[in-house]
């Protein structure tokens, strides 16, 4: 993560960027209710399960970001490996970037990206890991991410700065998690 719009703030421990993630998901009826169709006692375990576990977040060294013109910084970076998005948007691959993400007309017609688009909210809190090749996925925040992407593409305006949590991880390779999207 070699480029000077990203900017470290602190350091911080995995416990608290998954109470961020917490504080953007976690009370949402909606996402409880996914929770337990999956078979989970709550959407904490359904999250630490399904994915922190199987992407090794624990072991990820975790720091908050300051990145500047976040919509360009995101164009470069992969979207998580997550079975709903590689059927209806990856096409059949285990991943795209967000620049080649920005130009399928199923996310650029997505009615909740648009929403997103309209009125970021600049107060969110987007969860990547770092691979040991450099590369970076989102693993929280994919429809956020997906706004920022067509926004840099579109040239609209989107926030000059934003903060992310980003965890260095060892790992070469993420493994495809379960459907995580609302029916």
């Amino acid at each position: 993560m070699n480029d000077e719009k990203i900017k470290l703030i602190r350091a911080c421990e995995w416990e608290e960027v998954f109470l961020e993630w917490y504080k953007s998901e976690g009370e949402s009826v909606g996402w409880q209710e996914l929770a337990a169709e999956r078979g989970y006692a709550s959407w904490a375990e359904w999250r630490l399960k399904g994915y922190a576990e199987r992407f090794d977040c624990r072991n990820a060294q975790w720091a908050f970001y300051e990145i500047s013109d976040p919509a360009a910084v995101i164009l470069n970076w992969f979207g998580g490996p997550f079975r709903n998005w590689i059927e209806k948007y990856y096409d059949g691959e285990k991943t795209k970037t967000f620049a080649e993400l920005a130009i399928q007309p199923h996310i650029m017609s997505h009615g909740g990206i648009k929403s997103i688009m309209a009125d970021y909210p600049k107060d969110s809190m987007i969860t990547a890991l770092e691979l040991a090749d450099g590369r970076i996925f989102v693993i929280e925040g994919s429809h956020r991410s997906c706004a920022l992407a067509l926004m840099a593409k579109d040239n609209n305006l989107a926030p000059e700065k934003l903060i992310f949590a980003i965890g260095k991880s060892k790992l070469s390779e993420l493994p495809p998690v379960e459907n995580n999207s609302f029916k």
